[in-house]
């Protein structure tokens, strides 16, 4: 018996075909526009998608194209959206359609989004430079020059905002903003903004414009909070979306949009806890540093020493602060793996961290061996989730806990 291999006729429409098929993260770009300039040049802000399968399948692929491109622009603060597609042909075959590109995007792109140029550089009039929305409860600046004027060497101001939805224009350009959330989080839905229980926070830019001397301000990114009902007269709010845009990330602004949503929640008094749904690993790292400094910050108040803290030390901290029961023990081992390697001279040991942690969720299983190998298993998984919190916590307090462990 012999084998035979595609014909060449076979291979041949099989690399034409290839031609048309296009990986959808690779041809979609994304821009925010400060100008007309900004449109027609490789000024403002770009970034890519991270996924696409919610547009576009789970295959995140685009049939029918040559050399395609497809361009979302948005006007810097109204988000306002100019669709552009661009290719050098496409496929003309009996048997094989092109995709219908509009019709996928159209569910997942700002309401009243325009495919003409005209129609969007007619927006630019319009265009309110320093719109902000909301109530401005926190304004910090940046060491960092801005990316987008090199040659100016501007530093931006940065403000946080509170925002109830309760406003009809904040709701119509929060409903344009987050459509970017389906790009970047996996299995991301868009609010009912027509539910009161819902505080989202909002990060802006502010700069003052180098050419044109105005004065703009940019959304960065934002973090959704839907406020629980707890018995008697108590909310248990539970952050939901957390974004900040690709160009912004690993400057810090994470971080501080987290510990600024966590301060204002603390301080409202009917709050009983801060909840997360489904955080990722990115985010949990901030929350846990953020909770775990504050409690550190504590101990170091009460005067009461870090490598003798008791269990009850901690826990009583944490709920005084409305850090959840879970992310209580998960702060407790975190700072109890720092202790036990400062203590051995910073090697890496078998760690106590609490596997009750870690079988809070797990089904019963019948057979005690299997039940204490899963045990054992998920503890390990545990440990290596908090492991880059435990590193980073440890490279940041080293010195400040090294002078303690000196003193003891």
């Amino acid at each position: 018996m012999s084998e035979e291999g595609p014909s060449n006729s076979n291979v041949g429409e099989d690399s034409e075909m290839a031609v048309y098929r296009k990986e959808a993260v690779n041809v979609v770009n994304f821009k925010f526009v400060y100008d007309k300039d900004d449109l027609e040049s490789d000024k403002g802000i770009n970034f890519k998608p991270e996924m696409a399968h919610q547009i576009f399948g789970e295959s995140e692929s685009i049939f029918g194209y040559r050399s395609l491109s497809i361009n979302l622009n948005y006007w810097h603060n109204s988000c306002r959206c100019y669709l552009d597609i661009e290719s050098s042909g496409k496929i003309v075959n009996d048997h094989m359609k092109a995709d219908d590109i509009v019709k996928s995007l159209n569910p997942w792109l700002p309401e009243n989004f325009t495919s003409s140029y005209d129609d969007f550089i007619d927006m630019m009039d319009s265009e309110d430079h320093e719109q902000i929305f909301g109530e401005v409860i926190k304004t910090f600046k940046d060491e960092k020059e801005m990316t987008q004027f090199p040659d100016h060497h501007i530093k931006a101001t940065y403000k946080i905002t509170k925002n109830n939805v309760d406003n009809e224009d904040f709701k119509d350009f929060h409903a344009r903003f987050e459509t970017f959330i389906v790009w970047f989080i996996d299995a991301a839905n868009f609010i009912d903004l027509d539910d009161d229980r819902w505080l989202i926070f909002y990060v802006y830019e502010e700069f003052e414009h180098p050419i044109k001397k105005k004065l703009y301000r940019s959304p960065l990114g934002f973090c959704t909070v839907y406020k629980f009902y707890a018995y008697p007269n108590n909310i248990r709010p539970r952050i939901s979306q957390f974004f900040i845009l690709p160009s912004h990330q690993r400057r810090g602004l994470g971080t501080v949009l987290y510990e600024t949503v966590a301060s204002t929640l603390r301080d409202m008094s009917n709050v009983i806890d801060l909840t997360v749904e489904e955080p990722t690993t990115s985010f949990q790292k901030i929350r846990d540093l953020d909770d775990c400094f504050l409690v550190h910050k504590e101990l170091s108040e009460k005067k009461i020493d870090f490598f003798s803290a008791q269990s009850h030390d901690i826990f009583k901290i944490a709920k005084k602060n409305k850090i959840a029961r879970r992310q209580t023990q998960r702060v407790y081992d975190i700072l109890e793996c720092i202790r036990e390697r400062i203590s051995n001279n910073n090697e890496k040991q078998s760690s106590r961290a609490s596997k009750r942690f870690c079988n809070m969720n797990r089904a019963a299983v019948s057979i005690q061996v299997e039940k204490g190998a899963m045990v054992d298993a998920e503890h390990k998984r545990y440990l290596e989730d908090i492991e880059p919190s435990v590193k980073y916590l440890q490279k940041k307090l080293k010195d400040k806990l090294n002078t303690i462990l000196a003193k003891n």
